[in-house]
């Protein structure tokens, strides 16, 4: 007992007498076997009977001296070898989940050995009369037993049946030689495990919430193997060209697969039926992978070639919130293939419950998350630096931004005397996501991300920069501005003149600076990128995480991140002002952005301008609302 329990109860109330305290013992004795650790019960049985481990029982009177107290409630231990060197500790060693997980409690622990003289050898000397003196019952108020005679034979009976020698081997023979989920020679994490096993409890569906950067793909291919051992055919579904290739590239490497792309200039499977060839002819040797851009599964085209053989189909979405979109939600309809896997960063759609809901029901919810700050404590991603600027919206943009927080004002007044009900109209949609774009667009942005680059970029260093913008006109006028200053960037976006894959290559092994708008948000994999500038700002969830998850993603000669954000801030506002939501969603990036940076100057930085705005601390849980989805910006089509 420790001494807060002792202070609390009078002596002896817990167990009033050996025959209490006995079958108190019995009955945890009973629930331990009964329980799932049976095993360590049984273990701690053969200990005992075989005279190797000795169980004492200290009752410790109200009275007693704090210094002996202590030692209960401070977890004293001693370990004496044969030639008589002693080590001495004193600390919390909690052996539970909240002891040893990294988002547990904070354990420490003191250590002290004999042979170093001095005072850890009077440390661990005290240490060794003071444990002696109680185990003995020597110390006023502590009365110490041994375990009373019916429950040591109670012990005695249960370590009959185990053999402790075979016991402790084949303990330690299961740990080394637990069974290793591999897919290509790529062994999986654990949370990666954690997630297969999931799912596969789950009858094989299910969607992984997994960090960008975290794996997913390596958790997508792995269930794509054990699907293809089950006889069916993996159904791949990607939101852009770049994922197609990627994806394509994975499965024919790591899965040894025969690949039959999709879309995005593929376009085979349009004059030749090889899709329902695949489908109809499918082998676990060299078995068949479809990787499908959305655009072209949604065609009937697609659907004629594939809907035979659905039942014997394995349905992988990458990006899977994307299945929640007017556009492709009929796909959930027919695609009823026996498993699917979605993988999502952030599953749940912006505002939309609607879409939302039709990804869940399809995938029969999210089986597994890992968060980005699971990725960040287990060391899978890179820890990053957080630097937030800020500029102000020009009088004729803020003129514009005033005109359509008054329209907004209207078309929510009506939204909400209307029978609608949808959480929110088109029109009204419509008008949030213009009034956004004005913050995205700001014209004062492009100067400050100039001397940024400026004042940050070293060529010399190899440093790789990703710098996000909102629109192609931002991006050519950010790269025009570089080269100016004979600093060389290359354009990145869907309507971009030369080959975008050798452009990524390049930037790989050379470095330098590419200026993109949405292409690189979802699921490009460029690990070595060093630095990242978001210019466009976004209250998207989903938008931020994947662009801070861009560089996060380890490589070598790479220890640490950088993030620049630069946000549309006013110099002060109220809750009546037209700005108030432009600071509501920047703030809200920027508090998610800071909260797990290295550097915490950024959160205080970030707290010193909320109150130089006017606004109090207390306020910013409300500055953590989500924003709204927009599909129709980012869809790649054929």
């Amino acid at each position: 007992m420790s001494s807060n329990d002792a202070d609390g109860l009078v002596y002896g109330y817990a167990a009033r007498n050996d025959t209490e305290l006995s079958e108190m013992l019995r009955c945890e004795l009973r629930d331990l076997l009964a329980s799932p650790a049976a095993d360590g019960a049984k273990l701690f049985a053969a200990l005992v009977a075989n005279g190797l481990l000795d169980l004492r029982l200290a009752k410790v009177a109200l009275h007693t001296a704090s210094s002996s107290k202590s030692m209960f409630h401070d977890k004293v231990g001693l370990f004496r070898d044969s030639a008589g060197d002693s080590v001495g500790f004193r600390g919390s060693l909690n052996e539970t989940y909240l002891g040893l997980s990294r988002h547990g409690n904070i354990e420490s622990i003191d250590v002290w050995p004999s042979w170093a003289g001095g005072r850890d050898a009077e440390r661990v000397a005290k240490a060794v009369g003071r444990f002696e003196d109680i185990w003995d019952s020597k110390v006023p108020g502590v009365t110490v037993v041994g375990l009373p005679d019916d429950i040591r034979r109670e012990i005695e009976i249960v370590a009959k049946d185990v053999d402790l020698e075979a016991f402790l081997r084949d303990a330690s023979v299961s740990k080394a030689n637990a069974a290793k989920l591999e897919v290509g020679g790529i062994e999986l994490r654990d949370h990666q495990g954690a997630a297969f096993r999931a799912w596969q409890a789950n009858g094989h569906q299910g969607i992984f919430a997994h960090a960008t950067g975290s794996g997913k793909s390596v958790s997508g291919l792995y269930c794509a193997q054990q699907a293809i051992r089950g006889g069916l055919i993996p159904i791949i579904l990607v939101p852009s060209k770049l994922l197609l290739e990627q994806w394509a590239v994975q499965a024919r490497e790591v899965l040894g697969a025969k690949v039959i792309s999709v879309g995005a200039g593929h376009n085979r499977w349009r004059t030749a039926p090889i899709l329902r060839a695949a489908m109809e002819n499918h082998e676990t040797n060299r078995p068949y992978v479809i990787v499908a851009v959305l655009n072209s599964a949604s065609t009937p085209m697609f659907r004629a070639q594939v809907q035979r053989g659905v039942d014997k189909a394995f349905v992988l979405f990458d990006e899977s919130h994307r299945a929640g979109s007017l556009q492709y939600r009929e796909l959930l309809e027919w695609l009823t293939a026996p498993q699917r896997l979605g993988l999502s960063a952030t599953p749940n759609r912006a505002n939309d419950p609607e879409g939302t809901l039709a990804v869940s029901n399809y995938f029969d919810g999210t089986v597994h998350r890992y968060t980005l700050k699971n990725a960040l404590d287990d060391g899978v991603l890179a820890k990053y630096e957080y630097h937030p600027q800020w500029v102000s919206l020009t009088e004729e943009e803020q003129e514009r931004w005033d005109i359509l927080t008054t329209e907004i004002r209207r078309r929510t007044a009506m939204d909400r005397s209307s029978d609608a009900t949808a959480p929110m109209s088109d029109q009204l949609k419509m008008k949030l996501i213009e009034r956004a774009r004005i913050a995205k667009s700001a014209s004062r942005k492009i100067p400050a991300a100039i001397r940024t680059v400026v004042e940050n970029y070293k060529p010399d260093e190899k440093q790789k920069w990703l710098i996000y913008c909102d629109n192609q006109v931002q991006v050519e006028e950010l790269r025009v501005g570089l080269n100016d200053l004979d600093i060389t960037a290359w354009a990145y976006h869907s309507a971009m003149t030369g080959d975008p894959i050798n452009t990524l290559r390049m930037f790989d092994s050379e470095g330098g600076i590419i200026i993109s708008i949405k292409c690189l948000d979802e699921g490009v994999d460029i690990p070595s990128a060093t630095h990242a500038l978001v210019i466009a700002s976004s209250r998207n969830e989903r938008e931020f995480i994947q662009r801070r998850g861009r560089i996060l993603r380890k490589a070598p000669n790479k220890t640490i991140a950088t993030l620049v954000d630069i946000l549309v801030l006013p110099d002060e506002v109220q809750r009546t002002d037209s700005s108030w939501p432009l600071v509501v969603g920047e703030l809200a990036r920027a508090s998610q952005f800071a909260a797990w940076g290295l550097n915490t100057d950024s959160v205080s930085k970030i707290e010193a301008k909320i109150i130089d705005m006017g606004i109090q601390l207390e306020e910013l849980s409300e500055l953590m609302k989500a924003g709204y989805e927009e599909d129709e910006e980012s869809i790649e089509g054929d």
